[in-house]
């Protein structure tokens, strides 16, 4: 594939991030960026901006699934999931599913990783192993660095050439174009999306808590795969961990001070 240099880089960043430009090397990602974003420091910046934001999508675009791994442990004796928390976890994989996200496992990622060709056979042998023993937390670095390694090196020449060149002075501070975001008025009881809007807690992190019993909530009805929240009860989680100032630590240490000399 060659790179026009009237290609949107938009254009680009899709067509690296699906696969489909194999054959540009590092001279072709040079001779483009300076074509098309040339010596300009803020179009530089624009444009790794927009390289780095698109690469965070697609690593937010996966998730990696565990349920078949739980209900496999459940059903074997070997671990203290319970079937409701079975429940909530398809749930939230579900709920992921929902929102466009790609469930991997190790079977999936191996299965990627061979589609984009293994390096020599001990490439191979290592990946057969990690498959063997389910080590997703290794798969999937090996593919994202194999599925990534061209917009990096994309990034790298921008970031190498934005070394290079001067910062203009600007004449003005830019106004910025996102409209601000306004407070929300949760009512008594709530769902998990107003909850993750409230603590700004990902929905990932707000269902390990409720799996940990660390945040309080209830499941209405006979429903026991709903949860729900009370608005006064998850303010009060939220603050009751004050962090003391040190006038209230000084404060706190004259009066244990003064107790201890009285008796």
């Amino acid at each position: 594939m060659r790179i026009e240099t009237d290609m949107p880089l938009s254009s680009l960043i899709e067509k690296l991030l699906r696969g489909e430009a194999a054959e540009i090397h590092d001279e072709d990602f040079r001779t483009y960026v300076n074509s098309k974003l040339g010596n300009n420091h803020e179009v530089l910046q624009q444009a790794l901006n927009e390289i780095e934001d698109a690469i965070d999508n697609w690593k937010r675009s996966y998730f990696i699934s565990v349920y078949d791994e739980r209900v496999s442990a459940y059903r074997t004796g070997i671990t203290q999931w319970t079937p409701q928390d079975l429940d909530d976890l398809f749930v939230e994989e579900e709920n992921l599913r929902k929102e466009g996200k790609i469930a991997l496992t190790a079977d999936v990622l191996y299965n990627e990783i061979e589609k984009i060709g293994f390096i020599n056979e001990h490439c191979r042998d290592a990946m057969d192993m990690a498959r063997l023993n389910n080590d997703i937390d290794f798969l999937k670095a090996q593919w994202e660095d194999l599925a990534l390694a061209q917009i990096k090196s994309l990034e790298g020449i921008v970031k190498q050439m934005l070394s290079t060149v001067s910062i203009e002075p600007k004449a003005e501070r830019q106004k910025t174009n996102r409209p601000e975001k306004q407070p929300i008025d949760p009512p008594e009881v709530f769902g998990i999306d107003v909850c993750c809007e409230i603590t700004g807690y990902k929905k990932n992190t707000v269902y390990k808590l409720i799996h940990e019993n660390q945040i309080p909530c209830f499941r209405p009805g006979d429903n026991g795969r709903k949860v729900m929240f009370r608005r006064e009860e998850i303010y009060q989680w939220m603050t009751k961990r004050k962090q003391e100032s040190t006038q209230e630590y000084i404060e706190f240490m004259d009066r244990r001070l003064l107790a201890r000399n009285k008796k």
